[in-house]
């Protein structure tokens, strides 16, 4: 079939386009393989039986001086059984989240600024939703302070805000260490969702210290253990009367790669 000349300009207009914001530098893929021994999200449990979790991301450096992500996650559950969490039972072997992610970050002066979207996608579990989000991250007394907002624009139409900050730390020519505090906050919306009342408050304090063993610029081996506990007395007890645990502990052993 001929294509029209209309649609090959269009094809090449967009083409020369791309190409007029593309940077110098190729663009790169990374992956990680994950399992863990629990899966918590925003202070709420969704498993407490063994996950495995995976992602891979394309990165295309932009003339901008940023760089486009676009980055796709997956939980999955290995058992059938997911304890005292919100996900249901009989899902082993299923994926039970999905997500979608379009990511623009670049540096202006001293703060890292990231904008973009986030599609969650719960097959057989429940609805799909949407999110976009700003961020900043700066660096401060030693440490790396970030603060990320984010907006539901589907289901809730309403927003969270976290706060991290982070340090790491290098060990050798392959170890590495790194320890983070995160700190959330929910609208009365988004806590309807994740603890069923519609309290406005600290949703979730998160602790995870993680070692890394870099074989080469390609491939690395992590490990990772991780605490959460619910700040808010209200959306605690929301948990509590649901038989949902408001806190918990676990661990997780990957492998990630990058080209």
């Amino acid at each position: 079939m001929r294509s029209s000349p209309i649609l090959t300009l269009v094809s090449l207009s967009f083409a020369a386009g791309c190409a007029s914001i593309r940077g110098t530098e190729p663009s790169t893929v990374s992956t990680a393989q994950t399992v863990a021994t629990a899966y918590w999200f925003r202070g709420s449990p969704r498993s407490l039986e063994p996950v495995t979790q995976g992602d891979l991301s394309v990165n295309t450096p932009l003339a901008l001086g940023g760089t486009l992500s676009f980055t796709t996650w997956y939980n999955l559950q290995l058992t059938n059984r997911t304890g005292d969490a919100l996900f249901p039972d009989g899902q082993g072997g299923e994926a039970t989240e999905i997500d979608l992610v379009v990511n623009y970050s670049q540096r202006l002066g001293p703060v890292a600024v990231s904008v973009g979207g986030i599609g969650y996608h719960f097959p057989e579990i429940g609805s799909s939703t949407k999110e976009a989000y700003l961020g900043g991250t700066i660096q401060a007394l030693g440490l790396s302070h970030g603060l990320t907002a984010y907006y539901d624009l589907d289901l809730l139409d309403d927003f969270y805000l976290l706060y991290q900050t982070s340090r790491g730390f290098v060990l050798d020519e392959h170890w590495s260490a790194a320890l983070a505090l995160f700190l959330g906050y929910m609208s009365a919306d988004q806590s309807a969702l994740y603890f069923g009342t519609d309290d406005p408050g600290l949703s979730d304090l998160l602790l995870t210290g993680s070692l890394t063993y870099r074989f080469d610029d390609n491939t690395s081996l992590f490990v990772k253990g991780a605490g959460v506990t619910v700040p808010d007395d209200e959306l605690s007890d929301s948990l509590d009367a649901a038989g949902i645990e408001d806190s918990g502990l676990w661990l997780s052993i990957g492998a990630a790669w990058g080209l």
